[in-house]
């Protein structure tokens, strides 16, 4: 008889000890400890609070010599700041981490300062300018979030054997994916519970610092610290003097690791597209398409389990095409969903009813009933500003014919982001919207896009801002994995295992050398044209990764790698 029962296929980590799988396993849970960071603070919750902070105090910026700083380029600007300042010093630490045997014990020092960093968010309301307070220990976070990285990534080759990486790299995320989902998940029930109040927000941002460093405590107590020959003991300044002439060393001696250093480049390029993506995702969203806090959130939590499962697709992929072929393909999805966001847009106000401000005639009275009045601001200056022009008309309760054309030609005014229609009378079907209104499109090129598909497939489908954030969601969760998991245990292989600590802080510096570039450069367009354009960049950014990438010869580079460590290692 033929059973139908197929085996269950073994795990690829069945090949290892118990002691060997409860290193592995610890070290993913790392993952899982500071992916919290990256889900909660970098791109769900912060994002959203910081910009709500921002604009209460400044409006929509401040002006310097025409330059706009929005919420959103503050953001971007203070992320390209903290990936700068790690720059410069990840590869110092990583050389002297190989050097003294530390690696773990730096990776301990910048997650336990960036943790209590993103607990202190939690007293930003008792301060006395609270988007100051909170944009400085976000940075602060930040750096610790990505110091710890470096040498949490330069412990791969340590404890998976290389035949492993993709898989034990892959494994890493989906923990990081899956826990930054969960803890996401508890946040969003946990602020519709209490209504987005500040202190709940305030709350769920300090609860990411505690999950961060209580997690972490499982990998910092299981995974050893890898071996070094015996060093003789050096003051610290000697040994940053020795750090720095190593980095210059390394620097020349990359050239030796020729299809190493072709995948660097390439991998710098686009890592940082989509790292700067992921950055401004949350603020370009609320800032620039007025979607909803509880959609920022929900897009996350999408990614966040969509990528749970398409890291493992991504790895399965990179065993039977290759794992440059795998991450080639992650590349190219990363390019098609940013082209992508260049033409979200809000759907045109077609009722009366979708606008802001909506007047009807009274045929008694012979005047216009203003039926809606928005809230206003009492802090934000540009609402501020408003009230003051409109007080005549925001205060009473009914307008005639003149008055009613007098309000509707303020609608023309530099940062008004409101909308106004009248219904029936004179003034019938008079409807405007001001420019810094989430609809209007302007007849740049670059807002031709968005107008395109706001007509050929937003509108025809009944497709909103908030549906469009969320379809985004679930395709940057079918990549992102495949992007990160894989960059990272290909570089991991074609890197000498002797250097690990040295290749990945010069692999760190590169890249978030680079990683400048898309923050800065994202943050300049926005401020001086528009955000789409700022986007557009990007997706160029992540393509041209893409094209370098064609030209590295992974197998050359892994035999390269080996002929090294045998010269270190002295083997015949």
């Amino acid at each position: 008889m033929i059973s139908i029962l197929k085996k269950k296929k073994p795990s690829p980590l069945s090949v290892l000890t118990d002691v060997e799988k409860k290193i592995v396993r610890a070290w993913c849970m790392y993952d899982w400890a500071n992916s919290a960071f990256f889900t909660s603070i970098v791109s769900a919750i912060m994002p959203v609070y910081f910009v709500s902070l921002y604009r209460e105090e400044l409006g929509s910026g401040v002006v310097i010599f025409n330059f706009q700083f929005s919420a959103t380029v503050v953001w971007a600007l203070t992320g390209a700041l903290g990936t700068f300042l790690v720059a410069l010093s990840s590869p110092v630490f990583g050389i002297i981490a190989d050097r003294s045997g530390i690696k773990k014990k730096l990776m301990t020092i910048f997650c336990i300062s960036g943790s209590i960093s993103t607990v202190m968010l939690f007293f930003s309301a008792y301060s006395s300018s609270p988007w100051l307070f909170s944009l400085a220990f976000y940075f602060l976070g930040a750096i610790g979030a990505a110091g710890a990285n470096v040498f949490y990534n330069s412990l791969l080759p340590h404890i998976a054997p290389e035949d492993l990486l993709d898989d034990v790299s892959s494994r890493g995320y989906a923990y990081g994916y899956l826990g930054g989902g969960i803890l996401l998940f508890f946040h969003l029930v946990f602020l519709i519970f209490f209504d987005y109040s500040d202190l709940a927000i305030r709350s769920c941002l300090a609860s990411v610092g505690i999950w961060w460093f209580g997690w972490a405590l499982w990998t910092l107590l299981v995974v050893p610290e890898p071996k070094v020959g015996k060093v003789k003991k050096i003051g610290i300044r000697r040994s940053v003097a020795r750090a720095i002439n190593q980095l210059k060393s390394t620097a020349g001696e990359f050239r030796q690791f020729k299809h190493l250093l072709i995948f660097l480049i390439a991998f710098v390029i686009f890592n940082d597209a989509i790292a700067t993506c992921l950055g401004i995702a949350g603020a370009f969203g609320l800032d620039v398409l007025r979607i909803s806090p509880e959609t920022s959130i929900l897009t996350i939590l999408i990614v966040q389990f969509v990528a749970f499962p398409g890291s493992i697709m991504f790895s399965s992929l990179a065993k039977k095409l290759g794992t440059l072929k795998a991450l080639s393909i992650a590349v190219i999805g990363w390019g098609i969903i940013s082209i992508l966001a260049v033409g979200f847009a809000p759907l045109n106000l077609d009722k009366h009813e979708d606008y802001d401000y909506q007047l009807s005639y009274v045929d008694s009275s012979q005047m216009y009933s203003l039926d809606t009045n928005p809230t206003l601001s009492e802090t934000n200056k540009n609402e501020v500003s408003w009230a003051d022009l409109n007080s005549n008309f925001l205060n009473s309760e009914f307008l005639s014919d003149s008055d009613g054309q007098k309000f509707a030609d303020n609608f023309n005014q530099k940062d008004c982001k409101f909308s106004i229609s009248f219904k029936d009378g004179p003034l019938h079907e008079l409807n405007k919207i001001c420019n810094s209104h989430p609809t209007y499109l302007n007849e740049n090129f670059v807002d031709y896009w968005p107008r395109l598909l706001r007509h050929i497939l937003w509108s025809p489908l009944n497709i909103n801002q908030d549906t469009q954030f969320l379809l985004m969601g679930v395709l940057v969760g079918l990549v992102m994995g495949g992007a990160q998991a894989l960059g990272r245990s290909l570089f991991a292989y074609m890197s000498p295992k002797s250097r690990s600590g040295e290749f990945f802080g010069f692999f760190s510096f590169s890249w978030r050398s680079v990683s400048v570039i898309g923050p800065l450069s994202y943050a300049l367009l926005a401020g001086f044209t528009t955000p789409r354009i700022g986007i557009l960049f990007l997706a160029f950014q992540i393509f041209l990764g893409l094209f370098i990438l064609k030209f590295v010869n992974v197998e050359e580079g892994r035999v390269v790698a080996l002929e090294h460590d045998k010269s270190v290692y002295k083997i015949k």
